[in-house]
């Protein structure tokens, strides 16, 4: 049997520092009781190590520090189907970091991010691993990445499927210039609204049917509590949110189980629908979860049968 080509995903890894309020915040300005917790983290080892261990075969472009965080990060790459051999690891640096803190409701209040090592991705670096990512099965990006090797992953000859996480507000602005040549999508309301340069009221459908106009084939834009809106050549679904768990553990990595579980599913076989169904799984399971992946991922996935 042929080997399989495997995923390439490029993109951040980082060290997440992660602060839940253990209740309200009566204050603004002051010190409130919670809990405190670190785990590795960044939107491509997150998808990458949910890609892993569901089963695909991954290449993950990211860099690595060289710290006590980065032990960390390194230790939960340790998957047999996760190749780490074209990762920017220079000597004596600090692992890119992010700090987040949560409402006692699991939702962000508020985040600082410091992502040094993954600007060092520039094309220039990339170009020596140019053979291997074009011979992927698919590549995932995020936005963390410089806007030049964006536009130089989307302008690579004879590539398979792109697809890009959009990341934040800001930095999905990154894929303006190219945004004809993304094949997928995956983005929230507001970011769709920053990359379109439109209202943050237009409706779910407005903002798909835009960027399907805008030439991206595949588009899943979450909505949060709503669901999520898949759009695929033209047409649209909307996927009603399932119940989330009793007790939400962090929203950390939701998003990015949801893209992986997708991904995953839809390139073993599945329908879109079922695909999607899957991801909404993957992002449901996620929020139990401290970590930003959830480590018993592959049983969700090993519990599907018929499309899958």
């Amino acid at each position: 049997m042929d080997r399989v080509a495997p995923i390439t995903v490029i993109g951040g890894a980082n060290i997440d520092i992660s602060a839940k309020y253990s209740s309200a915040v009566a204050a603004a300005g002051d010190s409130n009781q919670g809990q405190v917790s670190t785990s590795a983290g960044g939107v491509a080892r997150n998808i990458a190590e949910n890609l892993a261990r569901l089963g695909s075969a991954v290449q993950l472009i990211t860099g690595l520090g060289d710290d006590g965080f980065s032990v960390s990060v390194r230790a939960s790459l340790n998957l047999p189907l996760l190749d780490l051999s074209a990762c920017y690891t220079p000597p004596n640096t600090p692992s890119d970091s992010y700090l987040s803190v949560y409402d006692m409701k699991g939702e962000l209040v508020s985040a600082v991010n410091q992502m040094q090592l993954v600007n060092k991705l520039t094309p220039s670096y990339l170009q020596r691993f140019e053979t291997q990512i074009t011979g992927a099965t698919l590549i995932i990006a995020d936005c963390n990445l410089p806007p030049d090797t964006i536009d130089w992953l989307a302008a690579l000859p004879d590539r398979p499927t792109l697809f890009f996480d959009g990341v934040s507000m800001e930095k999905i602005t990154r894929l303006q210039s190219c945004l004809d040549q993304v094949d997928g999508l995956k983005c929230n309301r507001l970011e769709a609204a920053a990359l379109l340069n439109c209202s943050i009221h237009a409706t779910p459908y407005q903002l798909v049917a835009d960027l399907h106009q805008r030439g991206v084939d595949i588009v899943l834009l979450s909505l949060g509590s709503e669901g999520v809106q898949l759009g695929r050549a033209g047409q649209q679904l909307h996927f009603p949110p399932l119940e989330p768990p009793q007790t939400i553990a962090s929203v950390a990595g939701a998003g990015d189980a949801m893209l992986a579980g997708f991904l995953h599913s839809h390139f073993n076989g599945a329908g879109h629908e079922a695909a999607m169904h899957f991801g909404l799984r993957a992002a449901q399971l996620s929020l139990t979860c401290t970590d930003a992946v959830h480590p018993d991922i592959a049983s969700l996935y090993k519990k599907q049968t018929g499309a899958f």
